[in-house]
């Protein structure tokens, strides 16, 4: 991957103008809430990928990149809002800049623009993961297997693992769900079959043995078997000429007899009992406002997966991400999940009447045949009229929605239509009335109507047959790569389970030194259970405070990009990340980064000055790696704590002889210095638990322990002989006592005329003088050369041994021989 050497950011979101330099080395930005943090995240993660995923995706509304990612002046001029970085490619040893504005946010300018080049910036924008803010980060620990699965899968890229597996398993679902219409018109067409060869049940014996039968009547060789191409009408053409009736009588009144079974059915007391519990199932879906609405979102949600592009929505055309549309589409339906329950046992309840209506619908037509087929011909309108209804009917329960029409049409089932029964009995008097059959007659019709129902059977048989064939092999399919994943993912997982666990034992070795871990992956579910002090493994969010669950949460992602990356793992952006881990860890924190990631370059936004403290303390950042904003405004931006902007800033308040404001200003920045330079110093200062030290108790002990530093200094240059550097710390120590002396300072608890209220009361001639004071003042406490503040080493211990700046210029020995 990369690091950030320096960035420059002009017109994007809340910032007018800034460069920072990074020096591709570890770097925190840090301020109070809302001073502009996270548009130096924002601004890398643009820079980087054209994209900003605060400003994208679920939950943004009608935000976006193109439209909001200028500063609000500049918004109207895209061209304006730039973001350029200088990186180095540690694998290239080459220097990067990339620049990017947002009216061409896909058309960086890339020096040098080389294909290798190309490839590792390629490789950052399919990792956006490089910055991690809480609210990713808690997603790892606090959510559903599901949820945790797609979020590792796709930090992994291992979504298309899971996509691909929710394919599979669609048609598979899919192709089960053909098998039940196909098994329900081979039990059809056996029931018709059976009928016309007037035996109990459909068997190859049953078969055979009525169709024998028969032929002999013919004088027909008996068939010795049934095979796929056996035909029960062998032989019949040759045996006899005469034309078979195109009514036979026989299977008419058998057909005629079990339209009416079906009508008695359908219109029966059993069926209308069970049709008024799934009426009473349905009104009570429908009264439910969450549960109708419910419905039609899950189905609309399911067609919308099924409908899914890879691109855009089908429903509202808005450009997705594949993995977060199926994450956001399928958190939508686990909400659905107890309503689509509901409505699957009320569409169990359908099942029987569906099956009625499709057999019903089958005889009405063959019925209405023979009227057709009579002499003089029987107006059969109202059997197809009624066959019409009952598809209706069936195509309504079948599709389920809306409730209050499927109510409606199984109500109306168990009604027979008005002229039904007339043209039944039309229809029973003109088939009486058919001449009887001959025994020879009644055989070839038997034969003729019985073949035409095998080869029906054997029709559906086939297609039943593929079927369930299609059905066990997309099972089969499915359950074979499920497995294969499954195992794959373990091995990955349980790498994974290890690094983790071995990262947050280094955090929590004081009382969690024998911590695991288990990452259990299932069927595109990932569970996550950790061990709680040895009474067994719970999830993260069960007894784990606040703290450490953000703590597993950074442990976490760190494991997985180890494993993602490896040696590439060369820099994150953590975002506020750190906040909530307990400050009893805050230095094992630190020193994990610093350790265990060495060529892993951080970049940290906090607006905790005491985690900044934490990071400079135990060397993770450089004593200048760090930028502080002190506040924001619509028209500047952010404003940094900086020596030389904040005095200008305190003149200009004074030639608009502003003094209260100037008065203010002058007293943030003293409290800001002085907490800083008490850190540098180690001064000791009175402890209080709320960490709200004033600035009288602050910069009395900055400079009582610049005072002891600088006399300690001159005993030690004394004791070796160094005389020189024994007149050069006089001096220094002369100047900063008369300085001291000149603002007051040390008096400040008990003098009243250097607090602010003295101060506010002052007019610029009297205050201009205080201002001057105390700058000249603060300057003494950094190097005159780099500008760095003084510190004291070593930076804890019972004795300290050098006061010195960032670049060496000062450095005195505070050690006597």
């Amino acid at each position: 991957m990369i690091r950030v050497d320096a960035i420059v950011v002009e017109e994007f979101r809340g910032i007018r103008n800034i460069t920072l330099e990074l020096g591709g080395k570890n770097f925190a930005v840090c301020g109070p809430n809302g001073t502009g943090k996270s548009g130096i995240v924002d601004a890398i993660e643009f820079a980087l990928t054209a994209n900003v995923s605060r400003l994208s995706g679920a939950g943004t509304g009608g935000v976006s990149v193109k439209d909001h990612g200028p500063h609000v002046d500049s918004r109207n001029r895209p061209d304006k809002a730039r973001v350029k970085l200088t990186v180095s490619v540690p694998t290239l040893r080459k220097t990067v800049s990339i620049e990017r504005n947002i009216k061409n946010a896909n058309a960086p300018v890339i020096s040098p623009n080389e294909a290798e080049v190309s490839a590792v910036l390629d490789q950052l924008k399919q990792h956006p993961e490089f910055v991690l803010s809480r609210r990713e980060l808690i997603r790892y620990v606090l959510s559903t297997p599901g949820d945790r699965a797609k979020e590792v899968q796709a930090l992994l890229r291992l979504d298309q693992v899971e996509s691909l597996r929710v394919v599979l398993q669609k048609i598979a679902n899919a192709e089960e769900r053909t098998v039940t219409p196909l098994k329900r018109d081979r039990a059809q067409a056996a029931e018709q079959l059976a009928r016309a060869l007037e035996i109990a049940q459909v068997g190859k014996e049953a078969v055979l043995g009525a169709s024998n039968a028969r032929r002999a009547v013919l004088g027909l060789p008996p068939l010795s078997e049934l095979t796929s191409t056996t035909s029960l009408r062998d032989g019949l053409t040759t045996a006899a000429s005469d034309q078979v009736p195109k009514v036979p009588k026989t299977q008419a009144v058998a057909d005629m007899m079990g339209l009416r079974d079906l009508i008695s059915v359908i219109s029966g007391v059993e069926s209308k009992d069970r049709n008024a519990r799934s009426m009473a199932s349905l009104e009570a879906l429908g009264a439910d406002p969450v549960a109708a609405t419910g419905i039609t979102r899950d189905r609309l949600l399911k067609d919308a997966i099924e409908m899914f592009d890879g691109s855009a929505c089908p429903v509202c055309g808005v450009t997705w991400k594949p993995e977060e549309f199926r994450r956001v589409v399928a958190d939508k339906l686990a909400h659905l999940e107890e309503i689509a329950k509901r409505r699957a046992a009320v569409e169990q309840e359908l099942e029987p009447c569906i099956t009625s209506l499709e057999q019903l619908q089958e005889s009405l037509a063959r019925v209405s045949g023979y009227g057709k087929a009579l002499k003089p011909v029987i107006d059969t309108t109202s059997l197809d009229s009624y066959r019409t209804k009952a598809a209706s009917w069936r195509q309504q329960l079948n599709s389920f929605l809306p409730i209050n029409l499927t109510t409606n049409a199984l109500r109306e089932t168990s009604g027979v239509p008005e002229g039904v029964e007339k043209t039944l009995a039309e229809l029973d008097v003109a088939i009486a009335a058919l001449p009887e059959p001959t025994q020879q007659d009644a055989a070839r019709d038997f034969l003729t109507v019985g073949q035409e129902r095998l080869e029906a059977y054997r029709g559906a048989s086939i297609k039943l047959k593929a079927g369930e064939e299609r059905a066990a092999l997309a099972r089969r399919v499915f359950d074979t790569y499920t497995a294969a994943s499954t195992s794959v993912l373990e091995g990955i997982y349980k790498k994974v389970e290890k690094d983790f666990s071995e990262l947050y034992r280094f955090i929590n070795q004081d009382d969690e030194s024998a911590f695991s871990a288990q990452l259990t992956p299932s069927m595109g579910k990932l569970g996550f259970d950790v061990d709680f002090y040895g009474r067994g493994f719970f999830p993260p969010g069960a007894y784990h405070s606040e703290g450490h669950q953000d703590s597993m949460g950074l442990c976490l992602y760190l494991a997985l990009m180890k494993h993602l990356l490896g040696d590439g793992f060369t820099f994150a952006v953590l975002d506020d990340v750190l906040m909530s881990v307990d400050s009893g860890h805050r230095r094992e924190v630190c020193r994990l980064l610093k350790e265990r990631f060495p060529d892993t370059q951080f970049i940290f936004t906090t607006h905790d000055p005491i985690w900044l403290r934490h990071m400079k303390s135990e060397g993770l950042i450089g004593p200048n790696a760090a930028v502080h904003f002190r506040k924001w405004t619509v028209d500047q931006g952010p404003t940094e704590w900086d020596q030389r902007d904040i005095w200008d800033e305190i003149d200009q308040d004074l030639k608009r002889n502003d003094v209260r404001a100037a008065a203010a200003l002058l007293r943030h920045h003293l409290e800001y210095l002085a907490a800083e330079l008490c850190h540098h110093l180690r001064a000791q200062v009175e402890y209080r638990g709320d960490a709200q030290y004033e600035l009288g108790a602050l910069l009395p002990g900055a400079i009582a322990a610049m005072r002891k530093s600088l006399k300690a200094g001159k005993m030690a240059a004394q004791s070796w002989g160094k005389k020189e550097l024994v007149v050069e710390i006089d001096e220094r120590e002369k100047t900063f006592s008369e300085l001291a002396a000149k603002t007051n300072a040390e008096q400040w608890q008990i003098n009243p005329a250097v607090h602010y209220n003295s101060w506010a009361t002052l007019d610029k001639a009297d205050f201009e003088p205080v201002v001057s004071a105390f700058k000249e003042l603060m300057g003494v406490f950094f190097c005159r050369k780099c500008g760095s503040p003084l510190y004291v080493l070593p930076e804890r211990g019972s004795t300290s041994e050098a006061l010195r700046c960032t670049c060496t210029y000062t450095n005195i020995n505070l050690v006597k021989k």
